[in-house]
């Protein structure tokens, strides 16, 4: 529960999603990025150029403030690439927020980049994202020199770690794509998890932004279902619970909200689906309007959703980004999950 969670908080954000509250905004602050993945779900025609605007991005803040949230998850493109990306952070700080950090990692290369994202993030999560360790695999998924940018990722963590930040508030974000089917993922997530023990985030590409232009990378059911066996088997040795797909649990889905780089209120960030925007509303008006869809209200009690009735449901209710783009149902049954898959 505590890993899936992923916030080190994790009474106070179980105790959220059962109020139906908001424990974390995610504030999509812009969609640049270095790494250049060739999978993102960020719009395709974006270009990597969208920013919210500091003066949204500080209504916002007050508006969660008011609400009490209780923690802001910095997302991109890469957050640490913006310019005042930590005045944005140390704002947060000061409204009284804890701050977590999703970044590519490249950026945390840099000493200086790392020595003040350990500072802002204290007492939350810095997460980095490398799929795979093999340059020739990566250099398929993403632009740019593979090599260059593994070690990049790499040097950025051991800094973090060298600074103090513990291993167990760090999270290695990995997106599961065909090309890293069977011991490549197995490699790369006993590296992580084993080696420098750190958290894994086990994603599932979603067909939105770049993926759809390739559909070849979607696994099949059985490869997803050996990539969480494996998943479960080194990183929650021992644990009856399991997630099907997302290796995020429904506490951490159900008590967080999305602000993305156009203003949009979104139930995630994969889900490119906006319940109002902040530029024509107060986010907290937003929320009260739109609570039932932003924090999935019809998951919480069994319904006609096969994600409600798993014998896994006490942690898991499936990817509702999946559901949303394969069904077109934000509360549908994860297609992605290997589970349902006989269902279908």
């Amino acid at each position: 529960m505590a890993r899936g969670c992923l916030h080190p908080a994790t009474d106070e954000a179980v105790r959220y999603f059962d109020e139906e509250r908001v424990y974390s905004l995610q504030v999509e602050s812009t969609l640049a990025c270095p790494q250049g993945c060739r999978y993102c779900y960020a719009p395709a025609d974006a270009a990597g150029a969208g920013e919210l605007p500091a003066e949204d991005i500080a209504a916002a803040l007050s508006s969660a403030a008011d609400m009490d949230v209780k923690a802001v998850d910095w997302l991109g493109g890469d957050p640490l690439i913006r310019k005042g990306w930590y005045d944005l952070a140390e704002h947060a700080r000061d409204l009284g927020f804890v701050n977590n950090i999703w970044s590519s990692g490249i950026p945390l290369a840099d000493p200086g980049v790392a020595e003040r994202a350990v500072a802002i993030a204290e007492g939350g999560f810095i997460s980095v994202h490398l799929d795979t360790l093999d340059p020739a695999v990566y250099a398929r998924l993403h632009d740019g020199d593979a090599g260059e940018k593994i070690r990049a990722i790499l040097r950025g963590i051991e800094n973090l770690v060298a600074l103090g930040k513990p291993a167990g508030e760090l999270v290695n974000c990995i997106t599961f794509t065909r090309p890293l089917a069977g011991e490549d993922l197995i490699k790369t997530m006993r590296y992580f998890c084993e080696e420098v023990g750190m958290g894994i985030c086990l994603t599932q590409i979603c067909t939105v932004g770049r993926a759809c232009r390739h559909p070849e990378w979607v696994p099949a059911p059985g490869e997803i279902r050996d990539a969480c066996r494996a998943r479960d088997a080194i990183c929650y040795p021992g644990s009856s619970c399991s997630f099907g797909t997302m290796d995020v649990n429904k506490f951490y889905c159900g008590s967080m909200i999305c602000l993305t780089a156009n203003g949009d209120v979104t139930p995630c960030s994969v889900i490119r689906k906006g319940f109002g925007n902040i530029r024509e509303q107060p986010l907290s008006e937003i929320v009260e309007k739109h609570r039932n869809e932003l924090l999935f209200s019809g998951m919480r009690q069994p319904g006609p959703s096969s994600c409600t009735r798993c014998g896994q449901n006490a942690v898991c209710w499936g990817c509702r980004a999946t559901a949303y783009y394969e069904t077109g149902d934000l509360l549908g049954p994860d297609p992605k999950c290997w589970r349902a898959a006989p269902e279908r």
